[in-house]
């Protein structure tokens, strides 16, 4: 298959903190935290494009570039990272925090996926608004039908797209290593660290509560609420809690069932939450952050709930560089737990 790319390689020097690891063997309860700094690479950085309908003709729906990244001079930590914008939101809008992933070793997929439909609103009034937000997750990610409120084939669904997406990378990149985050005809789970903002983050969530994944990010999610709290299906997940972090601004209108949502996860037994602008990582070696920084345009609409991760929201320095929450990022990205081994050797 010839590659689609519309291939832009950009230049960026900054420092970053960076660790190579090894996330596959089952951590067993609460336990102290290791973070170290080291330096980034400053070299240009690959990053790509690629038409969904251009890894599968069968993908007829949310048809917005899928985004990649990748430093191909940086340490590998042999991860995939993949984030999922929210709802009717696309990967060029969220570029800024898989472009640090990249620079920190992992390869980076922005995933595009059908995110039209405003769960809130169709699940907040049902009877049981739990089990519609399950159903919901789960046909957006799987393909079967289960809902009449999305409609969701298994070509359209986010395990047959992120699928096809690597394949796709591995016959047109075959010497990046994109093959290693396959495990035949479906991702290998074990190598992914899985993130997103608001819905995509709900979406990350579903897919470490069935399969036992490297990390979890959570950006401003999970942001299902039942009478403000969190919905129940967020309780129970394969991938252990000390594999999930968190950012979330206590300014978002979703903040009460964010905050319970990660409870329910077990985030908290891990340490209280911090304020990354009045602290520095290891930030107590907490797996959630909240922020009360003010976002580019101040707080009017939905601007605290985009400001942990949208490009045109996140806070930026006070000379007006990118960003005010950088080591924040950084710091979810990298920050282990003492069951993770460094990854030896670099087979890209």
């Amino acid at each position: 298959m010839k590659p689609i790319r519309g291939m832009v390689v950009g230049l960026a020097a900054f420092s970053a903190l960076a660790l190579a690891c090894n996330l596959d063997k089952e951590s067993v309860g609460p336990a102290l935290l290791s973070f170290e700094r080291t330096q980034a690479s400053g070299a240009p950085l690959f990053r790509d494009s690629v038409a969904p309908q251009a890894t599968d003709p069968a993908i007829d729906q949310a048809l917005d570039r899928h985004y990649v990244w990748l430093d191909t001079t940086a340490r590998s930590n042999h991860k995939l990272f993949v984030f999922m914008s929210g709802m009717g939101q696309h990967p060029a809008m969220f570029q800024r925090v898989p472009e640090e992933a990249a620079r920190l070793g992992y390869h980076v997929i922005g995933l595009m996926y059908p995110n039209s439909v405003r769960i809130a609103t169709v699940c907040g009034g049902q009877p049981d608004p739990n089990t519609c937000y399950e159903k919901v997750h789960l046909e957006i990610l799987d393909g079967v039908d289960r809902s009449p409120f999305v409609n969701v084939n298994q070509a359209n669904s986010i395990v047959n797209r992120l699928t096809k997406l690597l394949q796709f990378l591995a016959d047109s990149f075959p010497d990046q290593g994109w093959s290693r985050f396959l495990a035949g005809d479906e991702p290998k789970w074990s190598q992914i660290a899985i993130s997103g903002h608001s819905q995509g983050g709900g979406q990350a969530a579903m897919v470490a509560k069935l399969h036992v994944v490297a990390r979890v990010v959570l950006f401003s999610s999970v942001a299902d609420s039942v009478g403000g709290q969190a919905p129940s299906w967020v309780a129970t997940h394969v991938t252990p809690a000390d594999r999930y972090w968190g950012l979330a601004h206590d300014r978002d209108g979703f903040f009460r069932p964010i905050r319970a949502g990660w409870d329910s996860i077990g985030m908290a037994a891990f340490g209280p939450a911090v304020a990354p602008e009045t602290s520095a990582p290891p930030y107590g070696f907490t797996h959630m952050l909240v922020t009360d920084l003010v976002p580019q345009g101040g707080f009017v609409g939905t601007n605290a709930h985009g400001s942990p991760s949208n490009d045109v929201k996140t806070p930026l320095n006070p000379d007006g560089s990118c960003c005010r929450l950088r080591d924040a990022w950084r710091y979810l990205l990298t920050a282990r737990t003492p069951d993770e081994d460094d990854a030896e050797g670099d087979d890209r």
